[in-house]
């Protein structure tokens, strides 16, 4: 299934699809780089969308489509654009075991793409590259980039079951 339909056949997404990176705030937009933008598939607010099912939930932000030049497969980022300081950690980690949980039920076909779930910070970071927090993050399947997702025309990692 190829992103833009598994977007619109996820219960309470549909009609969420945008083109581009056009499904983006205009404050969060500026921390995604696509390296080509032309391989971008389209991206979704899922944290818009679910708002007015889960109201009080800590919901995940985004869903952007990628077609890698060395893959097959299209490939999902999943991006949490979100303050990035120690006190935020719990925060993000309640959105991740939320989008964990909604991947197995409501997201379904969004869940079967390869995937890379990506916490980006929204403006200045207290981590450094090897601290114990990005450690920790990386043991439960979350990526800390900083401020900035850089997404490369090519994957630098084999490709993996989701």
């Amino acid at each position: 299934m190829k992103f833009k339909k598994a977007v619109d056949a996820t219960r309470h997404l549909a009609g969420a699809w945008k083109p581009g990176l056009q499904a983006l705030r205009s404050q969060d937009s500026p921390h995604i780089q696509a390296e080509n933008p032309q391989r971008l598939l389209g991206s979704a607010d899922v944290d818009k969308a679910l708002a007015p099912i889960e109201p009080n939930a800590n919901r995940w932000d985004f869903t952007i489509g990628f077609q890698h030049a060395n893959r097959k497969h299209e490939f999902i980022y999943w991006v949490e654009i979100h303050t990035g300081s120690d006190k935020e950690i719990s925060v993000v980690l309640k959105k991740l075991e939320w989008l964990k949980n909604w991947l197995r039920n409501d997201g379904r076909e969004l869940a079967k793409f390869e995937r890379d779930i990506v916490w980006v910070a929204s403006g200045g970071t207290s981590f450094t590259s090897g601290s114990t927090q990005i450690k920790k993050l990386a043991s439960v399947g979350l990526r800390y980039t900083g401020n900035k997702l850089h997404i490369p025309s090519e994957h630098p990692d084999p490709p993996s079951s989701p």
